[in-house]
């Protein structure tokens, strides 16, 4: 994965471009020392001068309207918002006017930034006061009040609390009353620039020697370089928040979220004063000292499935690749790539006006249907289903491109990470953003008995925790009355449950596991933890702690920090590691315990008992006897118990099998 910058034109501003800002996949503002606000179209590669401030507005930062309310309905309010060297901030127009100017600050005004909400205003200044305003310019609070300059400002993905820079401290300040304050020495130079990541909460700071650092909200150092030789003067998250872009004097890079680096861009434009991503997370535009706006978009990003391989080479091309028969074509769509997902037999592709099926066997011919908006956030696949979410909206498709389900969701797109969702094959999860210690679970019209339409309160059921759930998934085989879900909560405790199980209650499997991830063949539940990788062949049942044959663990190293299980096929753990590398697969010697439960999932019990009894595995053993016994299958059941030594249960089951003929001889 690398940044390829695109073709460098003649300045249009006649000096430094302090700010940029995407208003969509196409067009970008820029205002710069000039005094000009510019319109950038990369559609037509053009650009044009929407207004010409006074001679003393200088400014400091830009920052547009977002285009998602609380509610998650399409705002039409179009405002630019600039922060400017006097001390104030502009609401200003698309077409250039200013509507209203605020007096903020004495001496500049370095911060000026909307809410994610959309519900008010941030500002930072040279005086050290830290102010919320609303959207109309009206002063709400004055949070912070310092006699050291605030440099850097940035609000939390929930709007609920602010990040700011004080010298050497980062600063996380809630704006509920009477909370805990966290501050800490964060750089040994002054703190230049910071970014908060609205997927999975982590915060980037970059310092005045180059040094750039990622912390979690509870002070913790995740990774530490000094990736520039000067001042790091500009940062920002994607809004996926995988990846994050940093700028300093004639050098861009491109990080993971963990912090380590996937590639660097040497320029010859100066400084980067300030950087900003596209709404489709894949292009993104800087400003520079020399009048240049630059900009770059992602490139050589690999997906595999089976024994296909496909490459994004270019903004609207990819080249896919069948390895085992040397096969290979080149994909060109019409406007840019936002989004590839491989998978199932299908390879999915989103523009940002259309989205692309194609099937495996014929990838030539692709079913195509409209996207809004070209804000494809992310794409998710199963065997019967995909699923796309974008600008808070989840929507799920047959690969037919039918129109399945579309379940209101009151939650920003940005901030819906892939561990928050999860895609079966007749079902479709959520943590409910509002109240995260509830999953929702709608049936979809894919299953195998009839559900209206309307997806209604009759075709979803919700999961109540008693605490915060971080990642859900669910099982991807069997029917839909025997679906499984799987949650790890902050506590990093993994629960199991049967969603239509009448008695529902969640079974606490395992405790530090930091991944999980389902079979895509088997009901086998892989978890990754900080030194080990583990599967659970049986989840249904932990009141037997001692009978441990259907878990097998398997020893890992060196897997950094946040790493996450990507897919389950064919025994092998696809992992991202972290640490700057891509994916690692990992065997989990389970070949033959998925065997076995695509036996009993087939009601193919004489095999799954003959394969047992040639391989003589304990392992294979106990998960047969925990399926039998959930089966009915007492015979069965009694002998693998036996196997695995289990005898109080081999008791248990002959004294069932004595009541059940008993019964059967008294009506006889």
């Amino acid at each position: 994965m690398r940044l390829k910058v695109s073709t460098i034109k003649k300045p249009s501003h006649d000096g430094a471009v302090i700010c940029v800002s995407w208003n969509n996949t196409e067009d970008v503002f820029s205002c710069g020392d000039d005094h000009k606000l510019i319109k950038w179209n990369l559609a037509t590669n053009e650009c044009m001068t929407v207004a010409t401030f006074p001679d003393d507005l200088y400014p400091t930062g830009l920052h547009l309207f977002p285009k998602i309310s609380s509610s998650g309905k399409k705002t039409q309010t179009d405002f630019i918002l600039i922060a400017s060297t006097d001390g104030k901030f502009h609401i200003v127009n698309y077409n250039g006017r200013i509507e209203k100017t605020v007096n903020a600050h004495q001496g500049a005004c370095l911060v000026a930034l909307w809410s994610p909400n959309a519900d008010g205003i941030l500002t930072a200044g040279e005086d050290g006061c830290v102010k919320i305003w609303s959207c109309s310019g009206l002063l709400r609070s004055t949070v912070v009040e310092s006699d050291v300059s605030c440099y850097m400002a940035a609000w939390s993905p929930d709007s609920n609390a602010i990040l700011y820079t004080k010298r050497h401290h980062l600063v996380i300040h809630p704006l509920q009353a009477k909370t805990k304050i966290t501050k800490w020495w964060a750089h040994e130079s002054l703190i230049l620039s910071v970014g908060w990541n609205a997927s999975n909460n982590l915060i980037v700071s970059g310092d005045e020697d180059g040094y750039i650092k990622v912390w979690d909200t509870f002070q913790q150092l995740i990774f530490s370089t000094k990736e520039f030789v000067h001042p790091c003067t500009a940062i920002s998250w994607s809004p996926h928040g995988d990846l994050f872009v940093a700028g300093s004097f004639n050098k861009l890079s491109l990080h993971s979220d963990d912090g380590w680096p996937n590639s660097s861009l040497d320029l010859d434009v100066g400084s980067v004063y300030s950087v900003a991503w596209s709404p489709d997370g894949t292009q993104l535009a800087a400003a520079c000292a020399d009048g240049h706006v630059i900009f770059a978009h992602i490139i050589d990003r690999t997906y595999n499935w089976k024994n296909f391989s496909c490459t994004q080479i270019g903004r609207k091309v990819i080249a896919i690749k069948d390895i085992t028969t040397d096969e290979s074509d080149q994909l060109d769509y019409p406007d840019s790539v936002v989004q590839i997902a491989l998978g199932f037999d299908h390879l999915t592709v989103a523009t940002i006006k259309q989205c692309f099926i194609h099937k495996l066997t014929s990838w030539n011919t692709p079913v195509t249907f409209d996207v809004k908006d070209g804000a494809v956030s992310m794409i998710l696949l199963a065997s019967r289903c995909m699923c796309i979410v974008d600008r808070g909206r989840v929507s799920v498709y047959s690969y037919t491109g039918r129109l399945l389900a579309s379940p209101q969701i009151s939650s920003h797109s940005e901030s819906r990470g892939r561990t928050s969702i999860s895609l079966g094959p007749d079902t479709l999860a959520f943590i409910d953003h509002t109240n995260p210690t509830l999953v929702h679970v709608y049936d979809l019209p894919t299953a195998t008995y009839s559900i209206s339409r309307g997806a209604g309160d009759n075709n979803m059921t919700k999961i109540k925790h008693h605490t915060t759930v971080c990642n859900v998934a669910l099982s991807q085989t069997g029917p839909i009355n025997e679906r499984q879900i799987a949650l790890v909560d902050k506590r990093r405790d993994l629960l199991v449950a049967t969603v239509k199980d009448p008695k529902q209650k969640l079974l606490v499997l395992s405790r530090a596991v930091l991944s999980i991830m389902w079979s895509t063949e088997s009901e086998l539940l892989v978890g990754l933890k900080k030194e080990s990788i583990v599967c659970w062949a049986y989840q249904k049942n932990n009141t037997r702690p001692e009978l441990t044959t259907t878990v097998i663990s398997i020893p890992t190293s060196n897997m950094g920090y946040n790493p996450s299980i990507q897919c389950v096929e064919n025994g092998v753990a696809s992992v991202y590691r972290g640490k700057g590398s891509t994916v690692v697969h990992i065997s989990l010697g389970v070949i033959h315990i998925e065997m076995v439960l695509k036996y009993v999932a087939s009601n193919m019990w004489s095999e799954a008992l003959q394969l047992c009894r040639t391989l003589k595995d304990i392992k294979l053993w106990g998960c047969l006897a925990e399926l039998a016994l959930e089966k009915n299958q007492l015979d069965i059941a009694e002998e693998a118990f036996e196997e695995v030594h289990q005898y109080a249960e081999v008791f248990r089951i002959q004294h069932l099998k004595n009541i059940r003929n008993s019964s059967g001889n008294t009506n006889g």
